[in-house]
Order: structure tokens, then C-alpha cells, then sequence
């Protein structure tokens, strides 16, 4: 190996595996056949998707499970366009994701002369939904803006970055050899004065709630003591679920969107929202949750710190780390959550309200959850089911329910899940998604079979785009364009060669799923949503 020759491709992919990535997603092509040769002798891992955005996506679950950057590489031209998706998705959830690509050649950049894949700036293209983008001219050029994409990857905030070569460039010889980047910063020190006031405000509120996102993930420890400590409740986004066990009796869960957690946010006199945007994405129903009560704010991102939401205590750092310096300070009392009840008779009343469809639904989620092991993950498509989902799958720990929150991109499911299970093996992997966005991604049931990869695909069939007919209805717009034919799900898996099954109750889910976790290859469980029964 040591004797073959070093050009700028090599040395990228080289790159790639001194800085802890072992797979690459992608789909080869004329434009970026450098870099494979590279992947050849770095003995890195390729995985053969069946399109560009799907090897982001891919690329996206296996950062999500592992929780650091993971790459795919894609040809210039189209590859780059399709993977944009990929990138944006990335972006808007905070997920460490790489696109590395290939141009056409320098001579011919920014001319227009109608060469192959060409584009007027495919870099312009990504710095919309990058923290970083990069278009390299040189060897040395290429060495410095991996170490600004590395630095965006493992920044505080992880973001995905991007970098293009042009594919004369990758083949160019180099003395370049890989070096490893610097490592992920330690955590952001949050400001002491502003926390010495936040404690202040905790100190003496009456009806204390804390909010919790993706960015306090780390915190469950602290937020378990301020909750038992102040007689407080907590919320958390998708991103968050499961920071605090959702069974603990202070916690609300995912419930942002719903009316009686909004009455419980709207009753405190104090609110700590720790590690979260609180974007429209979170809450569904606003673009700006109201909030009377005093407002404390602690994050790494400064813009979430001057945003529409005008807090009355800004706290710049890392989320955990604050939170453990204000559990540190918290004592012990009781209040609102002893005379109000624990959080479970607020989530029932969430429940209380679902109904016809929405009582279907909560019994397929219970039967998903009853089928997974304690650490067992759902990555989930932009589906009614969900939606719910981000509510009722019961977790216990972070990590396990993994939804595409704020850019809302159909077809998501599949082949991130398909990507957490080569990151971990070991752990059971099941996508959810509707009928008619699993057939956005539906070819990736193939990449999986190819990789004998045990994930399970679960269909919510309901033979409609669901949401979107009964948004029309509601506003009084005849359902147009909201039902499609839908193939036969489990005669398409077949021909896929993959397992499939179709069950028309909860148990029936339960059993399927399990059996589907436990025998080689992907399996199909088409839900049939009609006849659907909770028994």
C-alpha cells in the first residue's frame, strides 16, 4: 500500500479515516472516481445507495446514532443538488453530516462551456444549509478547508459542512500526508454572572417549568435534581425526549403542541428553556409560544440568545454544564407540581382529547414501543403516526426517536435507519413511516438487503397523504391531490427480496415486529390503518 501513489483524492479519503469515519455512503461516478480509489486503499467502508439524497440520509443516521460526523461522497452536478436535502434536514437538526464532492475541471469552473454536471457555483448551492462549504483549487486548499469542515462538524453546535474538488484535482499528486484535526472544543463555560441570576429567579419561583432540547441532551443527571428539587415540571422538544425518563413524574414529554402542556407554560411564573430553538417545529401550532412568565435562556448559540423570544435572563454556554451549576445551587421544596399532580395526569388529559383515527394511531405507537428493547431506536418520516409518535413513544433514555423536526423531509426514514444500523449492529433499528412518503426512499429496501441489515420498515397505510386531507378539510378546501393509489407493499418487498408482513391489529404489530428484529434481512410490516384495531 505504501508504495502507491498519493494524489489529492487519496489523501482526502485518508483524511477522512485519521479523523474517526469508517464509512462512506455514496454512488460513484466518472466525476468522482478519485476518491474511490482512494476508499480502495484506505479500506474505508463504501455503502452503495440507490440515490445521492439517500446516501445523506444515510449518512445523517448513522451520525445521529453514533453521535459524530459521518460522511458521503456524491458527483458534481446532480449528486451535489440531490444530496441538498440531505444537507438541509442535517442543518436545521443540528447532525455533524459531510458531503464531500466532486466538480468539473478548473479550467472550465464559472465558463459556462456546457461541460458535463455542470453548475454556475455548486458551493453557493450548499452554503445555504452548511455551516461550512468549500470549494477547493489546490492540494493546500483542500488540507485547510477539511479543517474548517472538521471544525464545523464537532463545533458546539454540530452542523454539516460541505467541500467540492474538482475531479482533475483528485487526481493531481500530493505530499500531503492526513493529519488528525483538532478535536471537538471542550464545552462552552456558561457566563457566571448570568447564571448567579438565573439561580435567583429559580430560587424563588413559585411555578418553576423547564423546557429541554437537543442541545441538553447530556443534562438528564442535573435536570432530574432541579426537577425534584423546585417541585417543577419539564418539556421537552423531539430532539430532547427521553433527557429525563419519560415515566419520571415531572415529565411532560414531547408535548409542545399540545393545549394542556401550552396551559402549564402559560401558568409559570418561571421558564428555563435549556438546549432549544423553540422553533415553529417544536410547537406546530405558533411561531412564538407564549410565554407571560420570566424567561431563562441557556445555550451555545448566541443568535437563539437574541432571537423573537426576549429573555429575561441570557445564559451563553454549554447546556449541561449550566444546568449542573444551577442543580447545584437548587434546594429542595415543595410547590406546584405537589398541589397541581404529576405530569401523567397532564398527559392523559392529552390523550383524553384523541379520538377515531387518532386512538388507532396511539395503539399502533404502544405496540412499536412494546416490541423495542429499552434502547431500541425509531427513526420516523414526516407521517400523521409520527407526529403522534413524538408524543407517545415512551422514552426512557435520549437517543431513541429520531424524527427530521424543523426541515420536515419526506422519505427521511428509511435510509437513516439504515445508517444507525450499520453505526450499531447490536441495536434493534425500525423506520416508521406513511404510505405515501415511504415511497420517496422506498428503494433503499435494497441496500438493505444487499447488507442483510435486520432493520424493520414499519407502513402506516391509511391510502392517503392523511395530514395534509384533513388540514384541507379543516380549512374548508376540497381534499385535492390527497390520494393516490398506493402498490402493493408487501408484493413490492418480495421483489425486493425482503421479509414483509401486513397486520391489521396492535398485537398482531407487536409480534411482527419482534420476529422482524430477530431474523436476518429487512422486513415490510404494512399497518393497515382502515381496520386497524387495539387488541
Amino acid at each position: 500500500m505504501s508504495a502507491a501513489p498519493w494524489t489529492v483524492g487519496r489523501y482526502v479519503v485518508e483524511t477522512l479515516a485519521a479523523n474517526g469515519i469508517d464509512t462512506v455512503f455514496g454512488i460513484p461516478g466518472v466525476h468522482n472516481l478519485e476518491l474511490y480509489r482512494g476508499l480502495e486503499l484506505a479500506r474505508l467502508r463504501h455503502v452503495l445507495v440507490r440515490h445521492e439524497q439517500n446516501a445523506g440520509f444515510a449518512a445523517d443516521g448513522y451520525a445521529r446514532a453514533t453521535a459524530h460526523p459521518a460522511a458521503a461522497f456524491v458527483i458534481s452536478g446532480p449528486g451535489v443538488s440531490n444530496a441538498l436535502t440531505a444537507l438541509a434536514q442535517a442543518y436545521s437538526d443540528s447532525v455533524p453530516l459531510l458531503i464531500v464532492a466532486s466538480s468539473p475541471v478548473r479550467r472550465s469552473l464559472g465558463q459556462r462551456w456546457g461541460v458535463l454536471h455542470e453548475l454556475h457555483d455548486q458551493r453557493a448551492l450548499a452554503a445555504d444549509v452548511t455551516a461550512y462549504a468549500g470549494s477547493a483549487r489546490t492540494p493546500e486548499q483542500v488540507r485547510d478547508q477539511l479543517r474548517a469542515a472538521f471544525a464545523a462538524l464537532r463545533g458546539h453546535r454540530p452542523r454539516p459542512a460541505y467541500l467540492d474538488i474538482p475531479l482533475d484535482l483528485l487526481a493531481e499528486s500530493t505530499l500531503l500526508r492526513p493529519q488528525p484535526l483538532p478535536v471537538a472544543p471542550p464545552p462552552l463555560a456558561p457566563d457566571g454572572g448570568a447564571l448567579l441570576t438565573a439561580a435567583g429567579l429559580l430560587a424563588t419561583a413559585q411555578r418553576p417549568l423547564f423546557i429541554a432540547g437537543g442541545g441538553a441532551r447530556a443534562a438528564g443527571a442535573a435536570l432530574r435534581t432541579l426537577l425534584e428539587a423546585t417541585d417543577g415540571y419539564l418539556v421537552t422538544t423531539v430532539a430532547g425526549k427521553g433527557v429525563v425518563a419519560e415515566s419520571h413524574p415531572a415529565n411532560l414529554g414531547a408535548t409542545l403542541p399540545y393545549r394542556p402542556t401550552q396551559e402549564r407554560i402559560a401558568a409559570a411564573d418561571v421558564v428555563l428553556a435549556a438546549g432549544t430553538e423553540l422553533s415553529e417545529t417544536d410547537l406546530y401550532t405558533t411561531t412564538r409560544l407564549p410565554i407571560p412568565g420570566r424567561l431563562i435562556r441557556l445555550d451555545t448559540d448566541p443568535v437563539k440568545l437574541g432571537d423573537h423570544y426576549e429573555a429575561d435572563v441570557a445564559v451563553r454556554g454549554d447546556a449541561a454544564a449550566g444546568l449542573q451549576i444551577l442543580a447545584g445551587d437548587a434546594r429542595a421544596r415543595r410547590g406546584w407540581r405537589s398541589s397541581d399532580g404529576d405530569a401523567a395526569l397532564h398527559r392523559s388529559r392529552i390523550e383524553a382529547q384523541l379520538e377515531g383515527a387518532g386512538r388507532s394511531m396511539l395503539a399502533a405507537v404502544r405496540a412499536l414501543r412494546a416490541a423495542l428493547p429499552a434502547d431500541g431506536v425509531v427513526f420516523s418520516d414526516m407521517t400523521q403516526i409520527a407526529y403522534l409518535g413524538n408524543f407517545a413513544f415512551g422514552a426512557e433514555r435520549p437517543g431513541v426517536w429520531f424524527h427530521p423536526s424543523g426541515y420536515g423531509a419526506l422519505g427521511y426514514a428509511l435510509p437513516a435507519a439504515i445508517g444507525a444500523k450499520i453505526a450499531q449492529p447490536q441495536r434493534a433499528v425500525v423506520a416508521l413511516a406513511g404510505d405515501f412518503g415511504v415511497q420517496f426512499t422506498l428503494q433503499e429496501l435494497a441496500t438493505a438487503v444487499e447488507l442483510d441489515l435486520s432493520v424493520a420498515l414499519v407502513v402506516w397505510n391509511n391510502g392517503a397523504l392523511g395530514q395534509i386531507r384533513d388540514d384541507m378539510r379543516a380549512a374548508g378546501i376540497a381534499p385535492i391531490g390527497v390520494v393516490a393509489r398506493n402498490p402493493d407493499f408487501v408484493a413490492l418487498a418480495g421483489a425486493y427480496d425482503a421479509g414483509s408482513a401486513r397486520v391489521h391489529s396492535a398485537a398482531a404489530l407487536t409480534d411482527e415486529l419482534r420476529a422482524a428484529l430477530n431474523r436476518p434481512g429487512p422486513t415490510l410490516i404494512e399497518a393497515v390503518a382502515t381496520d386497524f384495531r387495539d387488541s
